[in-house]
């Protein structure tokens, strides 16, 4: 034990071998210097499927009888902790050191690299949520400051927002659901409250009084850049079925650009799919009925100014029964409707095929978001539900492949707008006058001969492509109609760029693989091994991006007859940026005792990779190097 570790007492034992390795591999207590291959062990023993979990019940009780709390306490820099990851409280020294830094302005870069550098720390996996946390309010403050906000006219408004501003409701969206996931309240408190600001302040607040202008200008409501709502049918199904093609059109209910966006770009990193995400101007109001009745065959819509529901064509367009059979009739009974519930539901080799054999469209509605924040008790869940809305979106397209299905469109029926924190009561919006009003909403009310003022805009029934008698105001930028008993913090059903621009994401199946992982270069590393740490740099050599995918290495030296000679680091090269240096990792292994009996040999820098699916390594890269450590330093034990 002396040899190896440098462990030396008068009277040895195991549990007092324990406390010295524990306090040897903590960079703020001195007192007790051990050999460099005492963090090798650590880092083998903390790596080890079988003892891991003996090294984590271990390393909480040295925490509270080494008092590390109180000694951390008295540090005033905790990047003196480094990549040192023995305790958890090291951990949570970290995510508070960092919580600060963002709150006193450090650089995106500064912040993004000290994340990135607590990757592969044993204890991330505990706080992962609070580290993507903060990664998502570094990228949206980022975002902020580099929007112009700037709608000078409808095409120009939905263009931008198409563009690059849904990035900002999605980074917001992520943060959001990070902070509620992680549960550190008071901890994250002060990050939670610049985010809400910052994204109601700074964006949502100025792009929602900027494009609610340009609403206020319109006669009708249009857009030349955008597809109208009520031609889905015609400019994207249409197409397939006049190939002979069949097609899948899954309707998610309130899956907004933003986040429609942000499943593609997932779905598009999986082996095999493709996705592409396009825009459609949603209808006006932009609730439920009427958007689900715009995604259906159709040429006349009709609204109910009592009940709200909408008629096709004279057809009640309520519930999956009735969409059905308009679809039905449109496709001389080619097409049919269903919801997700039951078609997850089906045999994929008996009533699934069934349904792929008898129909060429077949409508999917499934409904996870608006169900959840459509209520004044769960709205705060919102966001947990977009997440849910993917999992279970994921599991419809898996299904509609598992038949067959190679072509399929996901949409939606409309937007919506959402803050975490409770809505200001200066954003409480009275009803205009009208002479009679027959549907009220938060966003939307009905009515006839309603007078205009300058919180309100309002629209006549033609002005908006709807048969009816009626007229239908809606409150202008963030604005909501009083409602007894309603959510105020997930809302739709008005003017807003979150609630009116509706996706179109269209998937196909390929037959081939299409996905690859970023490749790793051994960028520099000495010809000589010559003291007991040796520096490596290595090059991502591309941004894992699109369907480049990440590649997760494990990195240290080996003899030539595959014995470990030094600690064994993981990493993962996922970086997505574009600047070539920024893909740079610098890693500094430590020498094992074993590598002792090396010396002036040759040995292998190893760079090995987990085969999918499996608990075997494989090797990716190596590069040989000499061990040649000089003599005098068989002399440091003494």
């Amino acid at each position: 034990m002396k040899r190896t570790f440098g462990y030396d007492a008068l009277t040895p034992s195991l549990r007092d071998f324990v406390v010295s390795l524990f306090r040897g591999a903590n960079p703020l207590d001195r007192q007790v210097p051990l050999h460099p291959h005492a963090k090798v062990f650590l880092g083998r023993w903390k790596d080890s499927q079988a003892y891991k979990e003996s090294f984590r019940a271990w390393a909480d009780q040295m925490e509270r009888e080494l008092q590390i709390e109180t000694t951390i306490n008295g540090i005033d820099d905790p990047s003196v902790l480094g990549d040192w990851d023995t305790f958890e409280i090291f951990e949570k020294c970290t995510v508070h050191w960092l919580c600060r830094c963002f709150e006193n302005g450090a650089s995106t870069a500064d912040l993004l690299d000290r994340i990135q550098k607590r990757r592969q720390s044993f204890w991330q996996p505990q706080h992962k949520e609070g580290y993507a946390a903060l990664e998502h309010a570094v990228r949206l403050r980022e975002l902020i400051e580099s929007a112009e906000l700037a709608a000078e006219s409808i095409d120009a408004g939905v263009s931008r927002y198409v563009a690059s501003w849904w990035r900002i409701d999605m980074a917001y969206r992520l943060c959001v659901r990070s902070l509620r996931a992680y549960g550190q309240v008071q901890l994250m408190a002060q990050v939670s409250q610049w985010v809400e600001k910052a994204y109601l302040n700074n964006f949502l607040l100025p792009l929602a009084d900027r494009w609610s202008d340009q609403v206020c200008r319109l006669q009708r409501w249009e857009c030349g850049s955008l597809t109208a709502q009520r031609q889905f049918f015609d400019k994207y199904v249409k197409p397939f079925l006049s190939k002979g093609q069949k097609v899948f059109v899954i309707v998610s209910d309130a899956l907004r650009f933003e986040a429609a966006a942000d499943f593609a770009n997932r779905l598009q990193l999986a082996n095999r799919w493709t996705a592409e995400v396009t825009a459609m101007l949603g209808s006006l109001p932009s609730y439920t009925q009427l958007g689900m009745a715009a995604l259906l065959p159709g040429k006349e819509l009709a609204l109910n100014a009592d009940t709200a529901a909408v008629t096709v064509d004279g057809e009640s367009a309520s519930g999956t029964e009735n969409r059905s059979l308009i679809l039905s009739v449109a496709c001389s009974a080619r097409a049919t409707a269903i919801q997700a519930e039951d078609f997850l539901e089906l045999n994929s080799k008996t009533d699934g095929r069934a349904l792929m054999r008898d129909h060429d469209a077949v409508y999917i509605f499934h409904n996870r978001i608006d169900k959840i924040g459509d209520s004044a008790g769960t709205e705060a869940k919102t966001f947990d539900a977009v997440e849910q809305a993917f999992d279970e979106l994921d599991q419809i397209i898996k299904k509609v492949a598992n038949i067959n299905g190679t072509n399929m469109l996901v949409t939606a029926d409309h937007g919506f707008l959402f803050q975490q924190d409770d809505v200001h009561e200066d954003d409480m919006v009275p009803l205009p006058a009208a002479d009679e009003w027959s549907y009220r909403g938060r966003r939307f009310a009905i009515g006839k001969s309603i007078l205009p003022n300058p919180q309100v805009k309002v629209f006549a029934s033609g002005d908006l492509d709807l048969i009816g008698e009626w007229s239908v105001a809606f409150p202008r930028s963030l604005g909501r109609f009083p409602l007894q008993g309603s959510g105020k913090r997930y809302v739709h059903g008005g003017i807003s760029l979150q609630e009116v621009v509706v996706p179109v994401v269209k998937i196909h199946k390929a037959r081939t693989d299409d996905t690859g992982q970023v490749e790793v270069e051994i960028l520099r590393v000495p010809s000589k091994i010559t003291t007991g740490q040796v520096a490596v740099s290595l090059f991502q050599t591309k941004p894992a991006i699109d369907k480049t995918l990440p590649r997760t290495l494990r990195v240290g030296l080996y003899s030539k007859d595959e014995k470990v000679l030094s600690e064994i680091k993981t990493y993962t090269f996922d970086s997505k940026e574009t600047e070539a240096r920024q893909r740079k990792v610098s890693i500094m292994l430590t020498l094992a005792r074993a590598a002792d009996a090396f010396n002036n040999q040759d040995v292998d820098l190893r760079l090995e990779e987990t085969v999918l699916g499996t608990n075997q390594t494989v090797v990716y890269k190596t590069h040989t190097l000499r061990l040649q450590k000089p003599f005098a330093s068989d002399f440091d034990e003494l």
